[in-house]
């Protein structure tokens, strides 16, 4: 009986050093193979966690340089950001409209870019033509971004708007009408309500066509200054009758 369990000893420690032979076999012929793939997997796994998180800053980045832009209100800050971070999301249309609304709203007041309340600068007529190009260019860049996705399709809209404005602005009232109705044309389907506002504002530009001149601040201080000379004629007739009977006789 002791020489069987003795026997049965025997065996499995002799099958318990195969297996450790055939592991130790194992890791010096396949084990390193096998490691290397584990630890490419790992690596990966590591680069991608930190490709993840460099994108998220990226993003991050891009839309704190936007918000600062806009709290500048410069247009060229405007463009560096959609220069610097067309990769991300939207902000390459966004920096060119706001730039471009930067330059048409220096023209609607008629002061040049950075002025405030306390150092205004009247806009020159150079610089009125300048804002003018320069703008006409920014939208023209959001809208030649179309590519007939409804993604893009409010972008490419405000661009035609702001193109038409720039036309209105020149006097171009051919130009204006035909950018109000591309813009309509863009949104007819998605959008009915702001194709049939940039319609009915195409139909009704004809009423530009008119142009009013506006006196110059010069001319009205002129007039406000002139003295006009009495007319000696009386307005009314009876006041030569009243001054005839009080009059003495003899004079």
């Amino acid at each position: 009986m002791d020489r069987d369990r003795l026997k049965d000893i025997q065996t499995a420690d002799l099958a318990e050093t195969q297996v450790n032979e055939d592991f130790v076999l194992w890791l010096k012929t396949k084990g390193p193979s096998y490691l290397l793939i584990v630890m490419i997997v790992i690596v990966g796994y590591l680069f991608f966690i930190r490709y993840q998180q460099g994108k998220t800053a990226h993003r991050a980045e891009a839309w704190i340089a936007y918000i600062e832009a806009t709290a500048t209100g410069l247009p060229a800050s405007h463009e560096d950001v959609a220069q610097s971070y067309s990769d991300i999301d939207s902000i390459t249309e966004l920096g060119l409209l706001n730039a471009g609304d930067a330059y048409l709203k220096a023209i609607v007041l008629g002061q040049t870019i950075g002025s405030n309340a306390d150092i205004a600068t009247t806009l020159s007529e150079e610089d009125r033509v300048f804002y003018l190009e320069k703008a006409d260019n920014l939208y023209g860049r959001v809208v030649a971004t179309d590519d007939d996705s409804d993604g893009i399709a409010l972008f490419v809209v405000s661009g035609l708007n702001g193109q038409a404005a720039i036309a209105e602005s020149r006097g171009d009232i051919d130009a204006a009408k035909r950018y109000y109705e591309l813009a309509s044309a863009r949104v007819e389907t998605l959008y009915p309500a702001l194709a049939t506002q940039a319609l009915a504002r195409a139909r009704s530009i004809e009423k530009l066509a008119n142009e009013r001149t506006l006196p110059t601040d010069a001319e009205v201080t002129t007039r406000n200054n002139q003295v006009l000379s009495r007319d000696p004629k009386p307005v009314n007739s009876s006041i030569d009758i009243l001054t005839d009977i009080t009059k003495p006789e003899g004079k």
